[in-house]
């Protein structure tokens, strides 16, 4: 949700979003599009796996958690990870929850994207 977010906001930025432990191919899951289409956003979305050409390639790289931020670190160690929290708060991961997880996180999103970015 992230990624279509800041696509939308920044539209001359290249914004790729990319797991650790993502499954290459899948697509969003349901949730996520319902709550991406009820605010207008793009839900076309191919999960991939995080590489080091990614990792060499971003300018900043901007995690969930500071969980995903070690593990990110201790696989591709670098100096453009940080929390997408600008407070270093982490982001709530709905999977495998409710709609109404999807739409929390969504508001906690755009709440620190909108600090972040605008």
């Amino acid at each position: 949700m992230a990624e279509k977010m800041l696509q939308w906001l920044k539209p001359d930025w290249d914004i790729a979003s990319a797991g650790l432990s993502a499954q290459a191919g899948a697509s969003m899951s349901m949730n996520s599009k319902a709550v991406l289409q009820e605010h207008g956003l793009p839900t076309y979305h191919v999960a991939k796996q995080v590489t080091a050409e990614l990792v060499e390639t971003a300018d900043k790289i901007f995690v969930m958690t500071e969980q995903h931020r070690q593990a990110l670190l201790s696989q591709f160690p670098n100096q453009k990870t940080e929390l997408l929290s600008p407070n270093g708060f982490d982001v709530g991961d709905p999977y495998g929850g409710d709609l109404a997880d999807y739409e929390y996180t969504f508001a906690e999103l755009e709440e620190m994207i909108g600090r972040r970015f605008l």
